[in-house]
Parts: structure tokens; sequence; C-alpha cells
């Protein structure tokens, strides 16, 4: 076996597969010296080197022998400092590790050939199994490209490793505001005296600060500056330490004939997380284990990138979420500290309100009481989860943020969004979509949702399928932004003009006003779906040539104009919520900056919260219906646009209501039931 890299990905499967069988001929390739390390400090999560222990206990004692540990993480914030316990790490030197992979390497009888360059894949194909490890500018994914069919970007904010001649008590986090911009600094020591600082700016603030024409040492220079409190007289040490874009890779294929990737070569994961070392002694675990169980090559790599790909895709979509967060954490900065540390701590799925309270029950608590403080005025030692906390719409006051859609009315939710009413017959779905308002049930609170279908008009009902028309003369005229229809299967609908938008403005008023005399007291306006206005909104359906269509404020004129009217019938105490697309999920819709001014512009004329909503603007749309897909709209429109979201998309548990709320990514939120058989 050739092994091409002597990183720890390298090293470790090196180590493993000689262990395995002495017999086997494993040599190792590395381009730099045995010593030679950029970078200062690894971090692990705790549990992380379990399976190290189990695959070559001699090598994991001397890591651990070797690791610095830290229980807290301390956020510093806005001068303060927010301290969250429970979240166990270790750190150990870099060239430590390397230096540990590599006495055990030689022990078990791996050849190894340091300040060798592998420049020609060609030249190491004469054994069996040939395995690139050689990190994530890896010359073998490079001359394999067409088989392994790589997708490769860059993150657009720069970052660079520091070191530090201290010790950090613990991991912290820094955010500092200084007159370029936010310098953020992830800290965490890895022995008795050093430290690890990993520095993360966006591309303004780098260039503002002189650091793109600035020289290595200009660079360290000024960074020390930045954190001199923070560093308390000690420095920071640069090595190799220039500021570059993190580089995402990921492969469609991880092997091409007897050649196989692991680690950086086919995949990597942000810094932010700290998994990159913990996937590449996976991978090498992974593969040795497969080799060991299978004669054949092929069935062994099968069973490798089967064992493998769907455990790294997850931690790569985490680690993407993780790096989001950190490069638009300043959409946070008006949080309070604990509520800001909340935030960092449940940036991805993978820790969550019921999680982060095993690990520090007594910040969440603190949190708890935070939010319920914020939601009543009332301060109290112990308060109810997020979820819980009441809300108030103008005149209206919801027990709880839950919502629940189209359902009972007594199942505990704050709110119950209705079925969709029509605001005419000519703006129905179906032939069955209701167009007459009728008053809410006794001491329910319903929330009316009040539309026009648009194109997507005329259809069948839904338990026959989605969008399929009525046959001939079943069917009505349609109307829409633009005369094109939502399938090729659909019909035509006719460009509104002037004199039907006079009609439709009128007929959502007039609706209105009749939910508000039916005795409705929440009301919901749906510009989303695909429906009549959401095709103004969508550049995708909107190519009108006149003053509604062209820029966004043309193509939000007519959704405005009946926002406002719908307001003004509406009575002035009772709130009035809108449903619109935050992404369109197809090429050329609606960019984020514009979902961002949309949000702003229906707020203006009169929404009190947005049902913030994802896709349907067009059938082609693909959105990427997963755990949570809405979430993270919600929290940009939130936090970026400054208005009230109820966060929508595969939230079924009450725990991701709390996070999400706790979190400050949504106000209100709309829970997914799971239909339970009854009893019996």
């Amino acid at each position: 076996m050739n092994v091409i890299g002597g990183g720890p990905a390298g090293l470790y499967l090196s180590i493993l597969m000689k262990r395995a069988d002495p017999r086997h001929e494993v040599r190792l390739v590395e381009r730099n010296h045995p010593d030679a390390t950029f970078g200062w400090g690894v971090v692990f999560s705790e549990g992380s080197l379990d399976e190290l222990e189990h695959a070559d206990p001699a090598s994991h004692r001397a890591i651990t022998e070797a690791w610095a540990s830290w229980n807290p993480v301390d956020v510093r914030y806005r001068g303060g400092l927010t301290r969250i316990r429970g979240n166990a790490f270790s750190g150990v030197g870099r060239r430590q590790l390397l230096n540990i992979l590599q006495a055990r390497a030689r022990e078990v009888g791996v050849e190894m050939a340091f300040e060798q360059e592998a420049a020609d894949l060609a030249e190491h194909l004469d054994a069996d199994l040939v395995v690139g490890a050689d990190g994530a500018n890896s010359m073998v994914r490079r001359a394999l490209a067409e088989q392994l069919r790589p997708a490769l970007d860059e993150a657009p904010s720069r970052y660079c490793w520091f070191g530090a001649d201290m010790a950090f008590g613990v991991f912290t986090y820094i955010f500092k505001e200084t007159e370029w911009g936010l310098f953020q600094a992830h800290c965490y020591p890895y022995n008795e005296a050093r430290s690890t600082m990993v520095l993360l700016l966006s591309e303004a603030t780098w260039r503002a600060a002189g650091l793109d024409i600035a020289s290595e040492e200009e660079s360290r220079r000024l960074c020390e500056r930045v954190f001199a409190a923070e560093l308390g007289g000690h420095h920071l040490l640069s090595n190799r330490s220039l500021w570059i874009n993190f580089p995402w890779v990921s492969c469609e294929m991880w092997h091409a004939g007897n050649v196989v990737l692991l680690g950086d070569a086919v995949h990597t994961a942000h810094w932010s997380i700290g998994s990159g070392t913990k996937l590449a002694l996976e991978d090498a675990i992974s593969l040795a284990r497969a080799l060991g169980r299978h004669s054949g090559r092929a069935a062994a790599i099968a069973e490798y990138e089967l064992d493998r790909q769907p455990v790294v895709e997850r931690i790569q979509e985490a680690s993407r979420v993780s790096c989001d967060y950190f490069q638009s954490v300043q959409r946070y900065f008006s949080f309070e500290p604990a509520q800001f540390a909340y935030q960092l701590m449940t940036r991805t799925p993978r820790i969550t309100h019921t999680n982060l309270a095993a690990r520090d029950p007594d910040f969440v608590r603190e949190v708890d009481a935070w939010f319920h403080r914020q939601a009543t005025g009332q301060s109290v030692f112990a308060a109810p989860a997020p979820a819980l906390a009441p809300i108030r719409l103008r005149s209206v006051t919801l027990p709880n943020r839950l919502l629940f859609r189209e359902g009972p009315a007594d199942l505990g939710a704050g709110l119950v969004i209705s079925p969709f009413h029509a605001v005419s017959p000519a703006g129905r779905i179906s032939p069955d979509t209701p167009v007459t308002i009728e008053p809410p049930a006794p001491g329910s609170l319903v929330c009316l949702r009040l539309g026009h279908a648009g194109r997507r008009g005329s259809t069948r009902a839904r338990a026959a399928g989605v969008d399929g028309p009525l046959p001939g003369a079943e069917g009505w005229p349609l109307v829409s932004a633009s005369a094109i229809p939502y399938e090729p299967w659909s019909r035509v609908p006719a460009e509104l003009d002037e004199n039907g938008m006079e009609d439709v403005a009128g007929d959502f008023a007039t609706a209105a006003g009749a939910a508000a005399a039916a005795g409705h007291r929440v009301l919901l306006l749906d510009f989303a779906h695909g429906f009549l206005l959401a095709s103004f909104i969508s550049p995708l359906s909107n190519r009108r040539q006149d003053r509604h269509g062209g820029g966004l404020e043309r193509r939000l004129r007519f959704p405005v104009r009946v926002l406002a009217g719908v307001r003004a019938a509406w009575p002035a105490g009772l709130p009035l919520l809108v449903a619109y697309a935050a992404a369109d999920h197809a090429r050329g819709g609606l960019p984020a900056a514009e979902a961002i001014a949309a949000a702003r512009m229906l707020a203006g004329a009169g929404a009190d919260g947005l049902l913030v909503l994802t896709g349907q603007a067009v059938a082609e749309a693909r959105p990427e219906y997963g755990r949570l897909y809405g979430a993270a709209h919600s929290d940009r429109v939130r936090n970026e646009a400054g208005v009230l979201t109820i966060a929508c998309g595969q939230i079924t548990q009450l725990d991701e209501v709390n996070t999400l709320l706790a979190a400050g990514r949504a106000d209100l939120c709309v829970l997914d039931r799971v239909p339970r058989p009854s009893p019996g």
C-alpha cells in the first residue's frame, strides 16, 4: 500500500494496516520534514476519540496523555463574559500529534519517506492500493478529478491561524469591534503554555485593516494590538500565518481504480466545529476495518464509502451552518449577552435547548428567565420554556408561541392557521376552496388565511393531485403578474391589468372587513406559494414591462397596495400577518438582499409579522426540505430586516421550537405535527 501524505489521516491508516497484519507493505510519502507543521493546536470534543481507543490503544494513550482538557466555554462579547459549562474539549499541539503518530508508525514498521514531493500520481500506482491523504490541496484529487468529480468552493471570509505564548483557561470566543470592523478570535489551549488563536474577518474588514497588503509580521503585530487586553501582555505567534479563504471540498466518488482518498483530500469541514482531524482519523479507521473484512479491494472500498459518506455529509452541512453563522454574526449584535451566547452555542442543529440544558442547566434556566421577562415584564427564578411564553400582537395576546396549520383549535396551540380562503370565486385554488367567511369557534384563536390563487387556481381538489387543471368548462379564467402558466399543463393566465388590480385589491379589503365582522381577531394574507401576490414579487414569474415589473420596488407596488388596503379595512387594534417567500430556490429567483428589503417594505405597509416561507414561486423550484429547512430564512429576515417572524418548515419537536425562540431566530413557530393513530 502506498500512502501519499503524512498528516494524521495517512499516518493513522498506515499504523492500523501494519498493526492488523505486519506482513502488509506500507510505504508513506510526505513532502515536508517530519517536524514541520503549520498551525498550532488540534481540538477534540468529548468522546470524539473513543474509536481511537479501540483501534489502537497505544497511540490513543499517548495522545490523551499529551493533551490539555477543559470544560467551560467563554464568550467575550460587548465587554462582558458569559460562561457555559458542560462542553468538554481537549487540545493537543499539531506537531506533537504528528510526532506521536510518526513514532507509532515506526514502531509497527511503516516505511516513511519525508521531504519527498509526490508530484506525479503515476509514480505511485505500483501498489495494490494507493491512498490519497495529501490534504485539501490534494495532488491525487486533481489527478483523478474526472473520475472523482470534486466540488470546490471557498468561504468569502478570511481566516488566519496564530498561536499565543499563553494558555487560555478554557475555549474562548472573542468578538472585538474595531475601527475597521469586527475581529473574531477562536482560542483554545493545547498545552500548559500555548494556545491556538484562529482569527476570522470579513473580506471588507480584512481590506480596511490593510491586511491584504501587510506582511506576515505586520499582520501579527496588528492583531496582537487588537487582542492586547485578552493576551494580557503575552504575544501572538506566527508560523506561516497567512490569511486565506476556507476551501470547501467534496467529491461524488472517493475512489478511482486502486486509488482511494480520505481526510481533507476528499472532504473538508469548517474549522469552527473542530472536526477536521477527527473526521480524518475516523476515515482511516473505517477504511482499515473494511480492508480487514474483505479480501477484495472493490468490496472493501464500497463498504468504506457507504460507511463514511453519510456521516461526512452531515458534518459538512453542520460546518457550513457554523461557518455561515460566524460570517453573519454581526446581525446578532443587538442581542443581550446571554441570548448572544445561547445563539452561538446552538448555531447548528446538533445542539438544542434540551441538550444545552443537560450541559449547563443554570445557564439555560437564566436564558429561560430572561426570555420570560422580555415577554411578560415579570422576573422569576424558574420560568417556563420559551415556547410557552405569551406574546402580544397589538391588542391580542397569544398564550404561547406555537402555531398549527389547519387543525383543531383545542390542541393547545397559541394560534391555529385556517385553511386557505379565497377573496373571490375567481381566486379559488379549486372548487372546494371556501370563499364565505364563517365566525370562529367561541373561545378559539384562529388566524384566518386569505388569498388569491392566481395562476395556481382552477385546479382539481388536492386529493386528486397538486396543480391538476380542471377539465374544460369546469374551470375559470386565471390571472397572474405575467401570462406564464405555473406548470406546462396548467391553464395560461392573463396578465392582470389595472382594472383587475383595482378589483382584486377591493376583494381583499372587503374580505378583511367581513372577517372582522365575523369575529376573527388575527388575519394572515397569503403572498406566498406562487399565488397571485407572490407572482408579482418573484422575478421568475413577473416579466412585466410596466410600472409593476422590473426592480423590487416596482414588483412590490401591487402587493403593498393590497396590504395597505387591508390594513385600512382591518381594525387597528387587531394583528395582520403576511406569508411571503424569502427564497425561490430556482436560478434567477429572489436574491437574499431583495428578500430582506421586501420584508421591510411589507412591514412598513402594515404587516405586524411575517410567516417566512420558501419555494413554490415556480414549479421547477427545488427547496431542500430537510429538518428545520425554513429556520435560517426566518433568522435572517428577523435579524436583518428587524421584523417579527414566524418560522416554518420541518419543525417537529417542542425542543426545536424552544431552541429557535431562545436563540432569536423566530418569534413564533409553526409546529409540524406528526399524526398518530387513534387509540383502539
